[in-house]
């Protein structure tokens, strides 16, 4: 079967909230520096003879802070995509607290089928996911638009949509959720079967971190699709129109740093030297 060239749109959003009044608005380029050189560590097969891989795409298609953690987090979130269809996403993002800073990477595979990542020096660190995903029709949207401008209307439409909550186990905290308005990543057409799709983001007030990543795509037959997909490390709760339709409770299945399968998968990784980024101001 002959593939129609995928056409990949990238939203790029800065959210510099969480930026500390004591220091530089200059370390921002450090940081987004750090966390390239650390995505760049990972090749992302598609197959388990590791002849096929998704490849990153170097500009980060998200940006966040979250102020309320240590000395705050800063990270880079970025898609590795093959034929225009992201098939990884992950977020590295330095964790500051007042003495250490370290380097942490979180990853949600979007392949249909089992994803054969490999870190090159990651000091043995590895993720092996045993799933791929699988997307579900999104009861209740409309048909699918004709033109990429009104179908991006529709994806705007279908993310105000979504909402829910989470709840911090260990700190006892609740947060609404909401949708980021623009999507982090579009793409059309990787396949015939696939009008469009788009990568959506929903975060709490906590920080602008994702919290839960939304993969939605239009079917040219079978209407919008989608796939709820973990991004912390509290209980999530997602709703669609008012309705609960996805759950990720930590338990037995969903522990701290992965879910079951491993298609979700949180990795704290190498200490910073203060050479490499100064530590945090003194209170």
């Amino acid at each position: 079967m002959s593939l129609a060239p995928a056409m990949p749109i990238i939203g790029f959003l800065l959210f510099a909230g969480g930026q500390y009044a004591d220091e530089p608005i200059g370390l921002e380029p450090r940081f987004q520096a750090l966390n390239l050189a650390d995505a760049r560590k990972w090749e992302m097969f598609l197959d388990s003879a590791q002849q096929t891989k998704a490849e990153l795409v170097e500009r980060p298609a998200y940006l966040w802070t979250n102020p309320t953690k240590g000395k705050g987090q800063h990270g880079s979130v970025f898609v590795w995509t093959y034929r225009g269809r992201p098939m990884v996403v992950g977020s590295i993002f330095i964790d500051r607290t007042i003495k250490t800073q370290r380097m942490m990477h979180e990853f949600h595979t979007l392949a249909p089928d089992v994803l054969h990542p490999r870190c090159n020096d990651c000091e043995g660190q590895s993720w092996e996911p045993t799933a791929g995903i699988t997307l579900k029709p999104l009861e209740g949207a409309p048909a699918p638009e004709s033109s990429p401008a009104k179908r991006l209307l529709q994806i705007r439409a279908i993310a105000r949509d979504f909402g829910g909550h989470t709840f911090d186990n260990w700190r006892q905290l609740r947060w609404q959720l909401r949708s980021l308005p623009q999507p982090l990543y579009r793409y059309q057409q990787p396949d015939e079967q696939t009008l469009e799709g788009a990568l959506l983001a929903l975060v709490t007030d906590a920080g602008t971190d994702p919290e839960v990543l939304l993969l939605v795509e239009a079917r040219r037959d079978g209407g919008w699709h989608y796939a709820a997909l973990r991004f912390a490390d509290a209980s999530l709760y997602v709703e669609y129109q008012g309705k609960e339709v996805w759950t990720a409770i930590r338990g037995e299945e969903e522990q701290q740093a992965h879910n079951a399968n491993h298609t979700y998968q949180f990795l704290r990784m190498r200490f910073l030297d203060p050479v490499e980024l100064p530590l945090p101001a003194q209170p």
